[in-house]
This record gives C-alpha cells, sequence and structure tokens, in this order.
C-alpha cells in the first residue's frame, strides 16, 4: 500500500508540474499575441499618419520615425510565429511588406538620361550664422560648387563668407541676411538675375534667376518654419503648400534648395516633390541618409528638389563645424 500511495503522490506531482508548464506557455504565448499586436497597432497609426497631411504636432513628429517602423512590424511578424498565431502573423507580414516598401524607391536611382551640363549644389543651414565659414568655402572649393543655398544667414555669417573667400569662388549673390534664423542667401558660379525675397513665409526664402551653358534656372533657398510649437507647425504647413504653389509657376528648370524641416515621411513634403518635380536624394537612390541634428542624425530635414527632368547623379551629406545640420550636396545634370 505503501508504494502505491507513493506512486500516486508521484504521479500527482508530475501532473501539477504538466499542468503548470503548460499554464506557463500559454501565458508566454498570450503576453507574445498581446504585444505583437501592440506593435501592429502602433505601426499601423504612425503608417496611416504618413500617408495623410497631419499638423497636429505630436503626430508630425511620430512621423519622423517611420523608417523604423518595418523593424515594429518585423517583430510583431517573430513574436506571433513564436505564439503560433497565424492570424496575426499574416496582418503583421502584410504590414511589414507595406512600411518596407514604401522605402525602397529611395534606394534607387530613377530618372532622365540627360546629356547636358553637369552642376554641383550644395545647402547648408549655418545654425542662426554659427558655422563655420571658412569650412562651407572649404567645401565649395573641394567638391567644385556651382551653387550654394544657405539658410538661418546672419549678417555676420556674410561677413565671414566673404572674408573666407566665397566671392572669388561663386561671384555672384543675392542674400537676405536676417538676424537670428530668418535670413536666406544664394551664391553662384554663374551671373544671377531677378533677386527677389518670397513673401508670407516664417522665415525668407530667396530666389533668383541664372544661365547654365544656355539653359534658365530658377534658384530658390528654402527654410520652412520648424514644426517645435502647434503655431509653428500650422506655419510650416502652409510654408510647404506657398512653395509648392509658387513652384508650379516656374517656367524654366528649377532648382529649390535648403532646410524643408519635413523628411519624406511628411505627406506635405511628398506633395511639395511631387511630379513635375522630385527629391534628387530619392531620385539619385540615395537611401536613407539623415541631416539633423548633426551630432546625431535621426532624419533628412535637407533636401535638393528639382524639375523632375533634371538628373540627380549622386547626393550626400557633408559635415560643416558648428552647424546642427549636415550640408547636402547634390551633382546634378541638366537636359
Amino acid at each position: 500500500m505503501a508504494s502505491v500511495d507513493n506512486a500516486g503522490h508521484i504521479h500527482a506531482q508530475l501532473g501539477h508540474a504538466t499542468g503548470g508548464t503548460a499554464a506557463m506557455r500559454r501565458f508566454i504565448r498570450t503576453a507574445a499575441q498581446v504585444v505583437g499586436w501592440a506593435l501592429v497597432a502602433a505601426t499601423l497609426g504612425v503608417f496611416a499618419v504618413r500617408q495623410v497631411g497631419v499638423t497636429e504636432i505630436t503626430f508630425v513628429a511620430l512621423v519622423v520615425g517611420a523608417p523604423y517602423l518595418g523593424a515594429a512590424s518585423l517583430a510583431a511578424v517573430i513574436l506571433f510565429a513564436a505564439s503560433r498565431a497565424r492570424i496575426g502573423s499574416a496582418v503583421a507580414v502584410v504590414l511589414t511588406i507595406a512600411v518596407v516598401g514604401v522605402q525602397v524607391p529611395m534606394f534607387l536611382a530613377d530618372g532622365p538620361d540627360n546629356s547636358g551640363p553637369e552642376l554641383s549644389v550644395l545647402t547648408v543651414n549655418v545654425a542662426h550664422g554659427d558655422a563655420d565659414a571658412a569650412a562651407i568655402v572649404d567645401a565649395v572649393r573641394d567638391n567644385d560648387v556651382d551653387i550654394l543655398a544657405v539658410q538661418e544667414l546672419t549678417p555676420e555669417e556674410v561677413t565671414d563668407l566673404q572674408a573666407a573667400g566665397i566671392d572669388q569662388l561663386l561671384p555672384f549673390s543675392f542674400t537676405a541676411a536676417l538676424p537670428v534664423a530668418d535670413g536666406t542667401g544664394l551664391w553662384s558660379r554663374t551671373p544671377l538675375t531677378e533677386g527677389t525675397r518670397l513673401d508670407n513665409f516664417g522665415f525668407v526664402p530667396v530666389q533668383a534667376r541664372t544661365t547654365v551653358d544656355g539653359q534658365d534656372l530658377t534658384l530658390v533657398s528654402f527654410h520652412a518654419m520648424s514644426p517645435a510649437t502647434p503655431r509653428h507647425t500650422t506655419e510650416w504647413d502652409a510654408d510647404l503648400a506657398r512653395m509648392r504653389s509658387i513652384m508650379e509657376t516656374y517656367q524654366d528648370t528649377a532648382i529649390i534648395a535648403g532646410d524643408f524641416n519635413a523628411t519624406n515621411d511628411h505627406r506635405q513634403f511628398r506633395t511639395l516633390a511631387s511630379s513635375p518635380f522630385s527629391d534628387a536624394a530619392d531620385a539619385a537612390g540615395a537611401g536613407l541618409f539623415r541631416t539633423f541634428p548633426s551630432e546625431r542624425p535621426l532624419a533628412r530635414l535637407d533636401h535638393v528638389v528639382t524639375s523632375e527632368t533634371v538628373r540627380a547623379l549622386s547626393v550626400q551629406p557633408l559635415a560643416i563645424p558648428d552647424s546642427d545640420h549636415l550640408a547636402v550636396l547634390a551633382e546634378l545634370q541638366l537636359p
């Protein structure tokens, strides 16, 4: 009898252990599915916001993280697969394909097969005029830059650029040098005409025309309002929309370079850079390089946008000491 009792006791213990293990497995599967659905919901929410032009400041900031959504949805795929949740796995796989798919074109070069003159364009935000002017001039010289667009241009920065020799490299300029962050400017290797300030923007873009090997160009140094407060976010949205409406009036080949304070995941920027224009970095297949903040870049806020008849040969970031943005260098070929 004793042996029977002992055996029964042992079997009871094993039963309890097996039941405990099964309960633990169910708990882990459930937890994995809960986390998986949370990741799906968050990814789907940001992805949906990406598709529409929202102006609520929190969502504008969240959209900057859209390139990283693929990692979140892929994590959901793994969690659902481990917990054997077929529906969750299917939803997460489809979502992963969608969020990755919208980023893929940025890695694929696409543009016209041009035979016109090549043009080097550099745009740099000089951080309230604090950026190293000599380094900017060195970058112009080293990269044989033809057009320089500057944002947050102050009178002091103009003086520093001139002292560093910018006028010897790019002798023609049109500037609206203003205190703090309001000013912009253009420098060019070829003569600039019809220089003007564009009205009704948060900052002050400048526009001018030039001719390169017989081809007329419209140039703009552009700086959209930073969406740092609810009011500024509304102004940012209006700046991008107004710049696009002005671009639609251009008859010549156009180059709009500057700090757009927007990434390719903001609907407002995609609208601005849509046909018959394009973001040179996308057209060159430059991928997901980032420009802000310069120390640890998280977002590509600085762009060179051109008429889609321009071929983008290459686009890359350049570090400029004492600027909080990386500059952007675009090698272009005109029609």
